[in-house]
């Protein structure tokens, strides 16, 4: 195995990664690369897409597992800058990484010591397509008022709404301000907002994202990310139940 991909493009999927676990297993083919994992608390999973034409080489002659320290590849990816390519192949149990004239390597964990999770098929008829960015400034608005908010969504806004006993704090977002929006009535759900906040701090190259919910259900965010947006994800989230 032999690939070679732009540093941003691996820094940003050791950061999305890292929002929900430490060590994940890479299933490699020749047409890509997708990884599944999902936090010990099985509150949020992420899914990722990795196609053999968002690589700028990929030499790969079968199907493989690669198990990875996540946290071992970002202590490689500081010494990298964003603007270099890396070259990563596997050998004798270990990663060796090429980066510029700096040469690097790491073992591999045991593939029996890392499991994959089924993310389960969560579907629902109402969902919105905005800018990351919009959401991502009413997410830090609410981060000081409370460990919750509430996504609130209909034909005609979106809300995001976190609330205490001292503070309030709400994100509106009229119809001419979505990007596309689907919803017969109105919806809301309540979520961590820990997580959310991890996740939209690590990805970094997207300029907008969908999110599907429901009553008390859980919520799906697509994207797509990458130098080029041929990579795509889905971020999974369970919701707070209100008491």
């Amino acid at each position: 195995m032999r690939i070679s991909l732009p540093v941003r493009n691996l820094k940003e999927i050791t950061d999305l990664l890292n929002t929900v676990v430490t060590e994940v297993k890479l299933q490699a083919s020749p047409n890509g690369i997708s990884v599944k994992a999902v936090d010990p608390a099985h509150v949020a999973m992420i899914s990722l897409e990795l196609p053999r034409q968002s690589f700028s080489e990929y030499d790969m002659d079968g199907d493989d597992e690669i198990s990875i320290d996540v946290e071992r590849l970002k202590s490689v990816l500081k010494i990298a800058r964003d603007s270099d390519d890396i070259s990563i192949r596997k050998e004798n149990g270990k990663l060796a990484f090429e980066i510029g004239t700096i040469n690097k390597k790491i073992n591999l964990l045991d593939n029996s010591s890392v499991t994959t999770p089924k993310i389960p098929q969560i579907s629902s008829e109402s969902f919105v397509v905005l800018s990351k960015h919009d959401i991502e400034r009413g997410l830090r608005a609410a981060e000081d008022v409370s460990d919750a908010i509430r996504f609130t969504l209909s034909q005609d806004n979106f809300a995001a709404k976190s609330y205490s006993d001292t503070e309030e704090s709400e994100l509106v977002l009229p119809r001419d301000m979505l990007k596309e929006v689907s919803c017969k009535g109105t919806v809301k759900s309540l979520y961590p907002l820990e997580y959310l906040l991890r996740f939209m701090k690590s990805l970094s190259s997207s300029e907008e994202i969908k999110i599907s919910f429901k009553d008390d259900y859980p919520m799906v965010i697509e994207f797509k990310f990458g130098k080029q947006g041929d990579m795509s994800g889905s971020f999974l989230l369970a919701p707070r139940m209100e008491q």
